[in-house]
């Protein structure tokens, strides 16, 4: 027998769901044009940018579809979460990327931070 879950639990992960997109929306539109703004004045490449701005918005993105999918498959409805399964080995590939772009944020800091002190001495 198949139960159902709550109003409150559906009404609730809903929510959950929605709060996931909004805040990514968000911060794609609103605050990564900002990052860009700021990446452009350090960096001396607009293209640098530009790929800086992209590989976030994709960690953004990933970040919020692991939430809407913990939020979904959390309705407790078996037949979700089987659909749900077939999806995440996807992201878990796309989210195998963040140690990378991590590390690579982290390098474009240290060369950054090695031209200003030349640039000063």
């Amino acid at each position: 027998m198949l139960l159902m879950p709550t109003a409150e639990v559906v009404i609730m992960n809903l929510l959950g769901a929605a709060a996931y997109a909004g805040g990514a929306y968000a911060a794609v539109q609103y605050v990564l044009p900002k990052v860009k703004a700021i990446a452009a004045e350090v960096l001396r490449y607009p293209k640098t940018a530009d790929a800086l701005v992209f590989l976030l918005s994709v960690l953004v993105y990933i970040a919020a579809a692991q939430g809407i999918i913990k939020s979904v498959v959390a309705f407790g409805l078996p037949f979700i979460s089987t659909y749900i399964n077939i999806v995440n080995p996807a992201i878990e590939v796309v989210n195998g990327l963040v140690p990378v772009v991590r590390t690579l944020l982290i390098g474009i800091g240290i060369v950054l931070l090695a031209e200003r002190v030349r640039l000063k001495a």
